[in-house]
C-alpha cells in the first residue's frame, strides 16, 4: 500500500517529468491557423467570404487574382492589408491617409501577420471550408 503522504507528491513528479506536455503544452501548429480564421473572420469575411469579394469581383483571394494583381508574397497581403489599396481600406494601426484607412477597429501587427499568413495558405490550398472560431 502506498503512503499517501509521500505517494501523491511522488506520482506527481513523475507525471511531470515524464510528460512535460501534460504541465506546459507546446504550442500547436494549428493555433495559428485558428487565430487566422477567426481574425479572417471578424475583419475579412464581410467582403472576402470563402475568398471572394463582393465589392471588386476581380479583386478576390483567390491564386489566380492574386498574381494578376501583383500580390504573390505574405508581404504583398500584409501590406495591402496594413495601408489598403483601391476600394480596400487598410487595417494597420498607423495606416495612412485617413480615408485609405477603415472607420472600424484597427488590427495590431502581429494580428496583420498572422492575418496575411492565412490568407496565402488559405489561397495556396483553393481556400478550403474555414470552420468557424471564436475569438
Amino acid at each position: 500500500m502506498i503512503n499517501l503522504k509521500v505517494g501523491a507528491p511522488l506520482l506527481t513528479a513523475i507525471l511531470t517529468l515524464s510528460t512535460p506536455n501534460l504541465v506546459s503544452p507546446s504550442v500547436s501548429i494549428a493555433q495559428p491557423m485558428a487565430r487566422g480564421a477567426a481574425l479572417f473572420q471578424k475583419a475579412c469575411i464581410g467582403c472576402h467570404d470563402m475568398g471572394g469579394n463582393i465589392i471588386q469581383p476581380g479583386a478576390t483571394l483567390f491564386t489566380n487574382d492574386l498574381r494578376r494583381n501583383g500580390i504573390v508574397t505574405e508581404e504583398d497581403i500584409y501590406n495591402i492589408t496594413y495601408y489598403g489599396k483601391g476600394r480596400m481600406p487598410g487595417f494597420g494601426e498607423k495606416c495612412m491617409p485617413r480615408g485609405q484607412c477603415t472607420f472600424g477597429p484597427r488590427l495590431q501587427e502581429e494580428e496583420i501577420r498572422i492575418l496575411a499568413e492565412f490568407v496565402k495558405s488559405q489561397a495556396d490550398n483553393g481556400w478550403p471550408k474555414v470552420e468557424s472560431y471564436a475569438d
